[in-house]
């Protein structure tokens, strides 16, 4: 896509437009051990336009997290052995009175709570959810364990990296993301070099990233800003077209900045509002 064209892709912003009704973005994620995924993602999911995101992390990291949030609300969750216990999902309903949207899994860590926990999101979530990290692991597991897949909601994102996306590819024994994608009736945000966005209907590709972006916590980023969109009402397709769009400019910006060694995960975030105002010159153009 031109730069006109994934202009078009952001979602407006009426002139009289509340912190409701630009979107409401609901994060389940982090642990004890990685508090910083859940934050990485918060930010970037904030400075790339929803209106309000609300983090909810186990109750043990519930203080890095609020150190690290000042404009998020952080919400504690039910822990069991440092991540989120498997009624979690019941406190934080109590606690959350809108949400456009979900993003479940940087930094939860694989375990018996977590899985029942990740089933339970996914099974009974009225709004579209983004798996990302370990909830795809526990995806993998439940297929490859129950020789089937789950009776999930079609309104799903995946953003597997490759070690991911072959594990959900050998435990449901199919081959290539196209296949994975018309299974589980999903799009599917394949990151690599170049990254694929495949769903039951429409196929993307795009290999605008770099090097720079090799890092631990820039697939948190990129989760952070598909789920940001998809919440500010962006369909499911055209939010993971942009946001990996966003992500692989950012990564750029930094890297221009920086140079391909230094950039970090909080440098792409920083880049953000510089793609997103590129885009919105482009988007004013008559």
């Amino acid at each position: 896509m031109n730069d006109t064209e994934l202009a078009a892709l952001l979602p407006p912003i009426d002139d009289n437009a509340n912190k409701y009704t630009r979107g409401s973005l609901l994060i389940l994620a982090g642990s004890a051990r990685y508090p910083g995924a859940a934050v990485l993602a918060a930010q970037a999911a904030a400075r790339t336009g929803v209106g309000y995101v609300t983090l909810a992390i186990p109750e043990p990291a519930l203080q890095v997290a609020q150190s690290n949030l000042l404009s998020v609300p952080v919400i504690a969750a039910p822990a069991q052995d440092g991540t989120f216990a498997a009624d979690a999902w019941k406190h934080i309903t109590s606690q959350v009175n809108r949400v456009d949207a979900i993003l479940l899994g940087p930094g939860l860590t694989v375990s018996p709570s977590t899985s029942t926990f990740v089933q339970t999101v996914t099974m009974l979530s009225p709004v579209p959810v983004l798996l990302d990290a370990d909830a795809l692991n526990i995806l993998a597991a439940f297929c490859a364990r129950e020789n089937r897949v789950p009776a999930w909601p079609a309104n799903t994102i995946l953003t597997p990296h490759a070690g991911e996306l072959k594990r959900m590819l050998d435990a449901t024994k199919t081959t290539g993301t196209e296949a994975l994608a018309q299974l589980l009736g999903s799009v599917i945000v394949a990151k690599g070099p170049t990254t694929q966005i495949v769903s039951p209907t429409q196929s993307a590709s795009s290999s605008t990233g770099t090097a720079a972006l090799a890092k631990a916590g820039t697939g948190d980023v990129l989760s952070g800003i598909i789920a940001s969109l998809l919440a500010q009402g962006a369909s499911l397709f055209s939010a993971a077209v942009l946001g990996v769009e966003i992500h692989s400019r950012a990564g750029i910006i930094a890297e221009q900045k920086l140079g391909r060694r230094s950039v970090c995960a909080e440098d792409v975030i920083k880049a953000i509002p510089t793609v997103l105002q590129q885009l919105d010159a482009y988007k004013n153009l008559p």
